[in-house]
């Protein structure tokens, strides 16, 4: 009897400190963000929300409507332009499910810190979304635009950033904390990946849109701003971007075009990129050396040229290394004017002597400016495809 006593007790026990389901919520309760923008509206903020549109989730096939709704308000702090939308919207919002955070080029320029300390203090913001810039419009029109492949528009500026970064290396992903550290890391600058409308914005924001099976208004990433303390302070181009990429050890895969000796072009699908940065420190001055092994394939040959010979795979490894090393070179000097280290130099001089960093990390953007770094690139040519020779020596003869 006193066993069953004891068990008993033991039961109501563990029964009374079992979480029960008391932070639920319901989906009928509730308006599921999948994108937010923040813009500059005078000395406020404007807060633009994308929000999933239940109804085009359960409608029958056949039946239009759109996939998400565009909301936005006004505020002195985000906070306030937070609670301000629920005067036009019936259901709480719902942060958790962010994908993306756009960021206008405007507010870019002027300084992000301020917009990010309420996202990252919030408890119903997760950090790990993509964080982007709005190039030459408004976050509020970006997200505004209808995009084929996806429901979603935010889904399909994640999605195509994700591809962009793994099939291209021009673009960059950063997560809102990555961004946040790198704000508060001394000597340390960054990039965020730029986007832009190619269009009518007007026409963009209509559901004809993407009734066309070609869009007359699409989302381009082109560029990356230049994140120096917490304000814009320029833009990489292309080339630069991919540079970038290559030299912080953030390029997997993407493809170039060298010139053949006689005129025309021979590309190359580059399969595998590794580099590594590190520190010297010499006579009380630093020294950085960048080392990069790449490797790719021939992917087409639109020129007379022999690929069965040594001596031309041998050339080609040669402009492939003049090719990288150009871009490489142009980019640091580029960041260096801007005063900007982006590729984590000073991080690599504190991890090679903490003792001189501590000396030089107050001013380390005068030293950045100063450096000449010494670039080590190893690139090979390993397959020239399926075809030995090139169709077009056979067109040529």
């Amino acid at each position: 009897m006193k066993s069953f006593i004891r068990l008993t007790a033991c039961l109501l026990t563990i029964v009374l400190l079992l979480s029960g389901c008391w932070s639920r919520k319901e989906l009928n309760d509730i308006a599921i963000a999948e994108g937010v923008g923040i813009d500059m509206a005078g000395n406020q903020f404007e807060l633009t929300v994308q929000i999933v549109n239940p109804g085009s989730v359960t409608r029958a096939k056949g039946e239009h409507e759109m996939p998400v709704i565009v909301y936005s308000s006004k505020g002195d702090t985000l906070n306030e332009a937070v609670k301000r939308l629920t005067s036009s919207i019936s259901r709480k919002i719902y942060f958790a499910h962010i994908r993306i955070l756009v960021i206008s080029e405007e507010l870019a320029k002027s300084g992000i810190v301020n917009s990010m300390d309420y996202l990252m203090r919030g408890s119903e913001f997760r950090s790990d979304f993509n964080v982007v810039i709005a190039r030459d419009t408004s976050s509020k029109e970006l997200l505004s635009v209808m995009t084929p492949l996806e429901k979603v528009p935010a889904n399909y500026i994640f999605n195509s950033l994700e591809a962009a970064k793994k099939e291209w290396t021009a673009a960059v992903t950063i997560q809102l904390d990555q961004l946040s550290n790198a704000l508060v890391t001394p000597g340390k600058s960054t990039v965020i990946s730029g986007i832009q409308i190619i269009g009518d914005h007007n026409v963009g924001t209509s559901k004809k849109n993407i009734d066309y099976t070609g869009p007359p208004v699409r989302l381009k990433y082109f560029g990356n701003a230049i994140i120096k303390k917490d304000k814009l302070v320029g833009w990489l181009n292309e080339y630069e971007s991919r540079a970038y990429s290559v030299i912080t050890n953030q390029s997997k895969r993407s493809a170039i075009h060298l010139n053949c000796p006689e005129g025309g072009n021979i590309g190359i699908d580059v399969a595998r990129i590794k580099s590594k940065i590190y520190a010297v420190v010499k006579n009380d001055k630093p020294e950085i050396f960048i080392e990069t092994r790449a490797e790719g394939n021939v992917s087409d040959v639109e020129c007379k040229i022999d690929l069965f010979k040594v001596e031309t795979i041998d050339y080609l490894d040669k402009q492939y290394v003049k090719f990288a090393k150009a871009n490489m070179e142009n980019t640091i000097k580029k960041t260096q004017k801007l005063g900007a280290d982006i590729f984590g130099f000073g991080e690599a001089v504190h991890r090679a002597n903490p003792k001189y960093w501590n000396k030089v990390k107050n001013n380390w953007e005068e030293h950045f400016k100063q450096l000449e770094p010494h670039l080590n690139i190893d690139a090979k040519i390993r397959g020239t495809g399926t075809l030995g020779d090139s169709v077009v020596n056979d067109m040529k003869e």
